[in-house]
């Protein structure tokens, strides 16, 4: 089980078989180089073990607080902080860490199992249970190595894939295999025959600050940049080099602009292109961003015989995965690491948190419609064709008519499906398969959105809540998480810190979105950091041209097929199968 996932941590394995159970280890070394540092690591005791994945960024401060209680350590690790902070405090001891983590604690003398994950999801955990065994890992492939595993798929799984391009947490493709959800802990009692779940933290809905006064946005704006440059420097804490992505938009350019001074010498810093699509390639702004922080720049040109990685790709994400952009993703990262770098901060998170989208601006700008408008208008927008592919004005307003006669978070969820309800049924139905109602497909929408309202969040918050707790959470952190990590690299996002997300969700909707400008908050707090010509550019995101290299020519045509048909024989020879067995 351990080596299926040495990619993870290629620095060392280790593992502690206990009356009951084990615990096994495969270590990335980025704090306290030293065998000290090495897991499955214990209390000096041996009563409490843990094997723990990801980093605590204010591990220093709860290590000066539990030595005042008189504990002691052996390491200089924030694993072994984890171990003493659950001897003093117990199950309070999770909402008290800061960081992204997953971790694994077993307390003998209590006979319990502690399963821990970080607030947004940057790390995964994946649990089997069964009447007999709780089996876990840090992804799919390492709970599929047990010798006895029912492998039986979730009925759903196909469906909320080609809706949403993942599989929506808790659940995964394998009906007994589900996620720990964010912000959550599972307790395990020997003698009890199920695990308890219990939130530890939430977004702070509802509570949004008056921000209309001269006075009010200039303490916004102290606080925003005290809080990011904070982020930020805790995220360059470790005992390896530390580089950072740059791909030349706003909130990775903030980064690098904050690492460089409060760095003594030059970081570095690594970006990535693409050959023939000048319309994807954001290289040349990237090295005006290098250029302005003298950093040390390495930039790579990605050609469509990268779409041969699909094969080892769809190894790393061990189930159907969406999200085209995982393939620069992981090139970037493999590139980070030959570089010698252990350890990169990115821009993740900078458009979750401040409301970067553009679907965040046409989805509350639907708000303000009189309902009846709406749906009038919707009814006549379902009678045009809509185009699909096109990028005129035309296309763009009836993508905004067609989906503004829905309430909020189905009108968001409309922006961020792969196929709309009505195909995926039609599609699947077609294939001899059901498919579940609109409701069963949106109801974590619809969930999020009644719980932002009972709490009063206004519409700009209660997106941003939606979009964190689905978008977020199983697509943008399982990308980078899976994609970096196959390189043996850890990524850290300063715009997901606590401190930092609790103070923006605090702030009400305009102070991040007004109208059609987004990062309000943020561009006024970090503005002097950005260079024009980065700062009032149209976004981009990190998009792969997979049009324009299909398109290319017939020998990038086959090489591209043959990998794709590789891809779909893959996931279909597994599916298939499993149903025959």
């Amino acid at each position: 089980m351990v080596r299926t996932q040495i990619h993870r941590g290629p620095d060392g394995e280790g593992v502690h078989v206990f009356d009951g159970g084990g615990l096994g280890h495969c270590r990335l070394a980025v704090l306290d180089l030293t065998a000290d540092g090495a897991q499955p690591m214990s209390s000096a005791d041996g009563t409490v073990w843990i094997v723990f994945n990801g980093e605590i960024y204010n591990f220093v401060e709860l290590r000066t607080q539990l030595e005042g209680l008189g504990h002691h350590f052996r390491s200089r690790t924030d694993t072994e902080v984890i171990i003493e902070a659950w001897r003093a405090w117990g199950e309070a001891s999770v909402a008290k860490l800061d960081g992204m983590f997953a971790f694994a604690l077993w307390d003998s003398r209590k006979r319990l199992l502690l399963l821990a994950r970080d607030r947004t999801g940057k790390k995964p955990l994946y649990v089997y249970e069964d009447e007999h065994k709780l089996v876990f890992g840090s992804e799919i492939k390492a709970i599929l190595a047990h010798p006895d595993i029912n492998t039986r798929e979730w009925p759903e799984a196909a469906a909320q894939f080609l809706s949403h391009g993942y599989v929506p947490t808790p659940h995964t493709f394998y009906a007994q295999i589900r996620k720990v959800k964010p912000s959550t802990f599972e307790v395990l009692e020997f003698g009890k025959r199920e695990t308890r779940e219990q939130q530890y933290w939430e977004f702070p809905l509802g509570r949004e600050r008056r921000v209309k006064t001269d006075d009010d946005w200039r303490e916004v704006e102290h606080e925003v940049r005290r809080l990011f440059f904070a982020a930020v420097k805790r995220r360059m804490v470790a005992d390896v080099p530390v580089g950072a992505f740059l791909s030349g938009g706003i909130d990775s350019s903030l980064v690098v602009a904050a690492m460089a001074q409060l760095s003594s010498k030059p970081i570095k810093t690594f970006s990535i292109g693409f050959e023939g699509a000048p319309a994807f390639d954001e290289t040349k702004y990237a090295r005006l961003v290098a250029s302005r922080y003298g950093t040390d720049h390495t930039e790579f040109k990605v050609s469509p015989e990268s779409f041969s990685l699909v094969d080892k790709l769809a190894w790393h994400f061990d189930e159907p995965f969406g999200d085209s952009s995982c393939i620069p993703t992981y090139i970037v990262s493999k590139l980070t690491r030959e570089a010698g770098c252990t350890v990169a901060l990115t821009g993740d998170g900078g458009d979750e948190v401040f409301a970067g989208y553009s679907r965040f601006a046409a989805v509350v700008a639907a708000e303000r419609v009189p309902r009846m408008v709406r749906r009038l208008t919707g009814l006549l927008a379902g009678l045009a064709d809509e185009r699909p592919g096109e990028r005129r004005p035309w296309w763009r307003a009836h993508r905004f008519v067609s989906r503004a006669s829905r309430e909020l978070p189905e009108r968001l969820r409309a922006w961020v499906s792969y196929l709309s309800d009505h195909e995926l049924a039609k599609h699947i139905r077609a294939g001899g398969a059901g498919v579940p109602a609109t409701l069963a497909l949106g109801e974590r929408y619809s969930a999020l959105s009644a719980q932002a309202r009972a709490a009063g969040a206004d519409p700009v918050n209660e997106a941003l809540f939606i979009n964190a707790r689905t978008y977020l959470l199983d697509d943008l952190n399982v990308k980078v998480d899976r994609a970096s990590m196959a390189a043996s690299l850890e990524c850290r996002s300063p715009f997901l810190d606590t401190k930092l997300m609790e103070h923006v969700f605090t702030l009400p909707g305009h102070a991040k979105l007004r109208g059609r400008s987004t990062k309000v908050a943020l561009r006024r707090a970090l503005g002097d950091l950005l260079l024009s010509e980065t700062a009032n550019r149209p976004k981009m995101g990190f998009g792969v041209p997979l049009s324009a290299w299909l398109k290319a020519d017939v020998s990038n045509l086959d090489r591209t097929t043959r990998g794709m048909e590789a891809w779909a024989d893959l996931q279909l020879k597994r599916w298939l199968s499993e149903r025959a067995a």
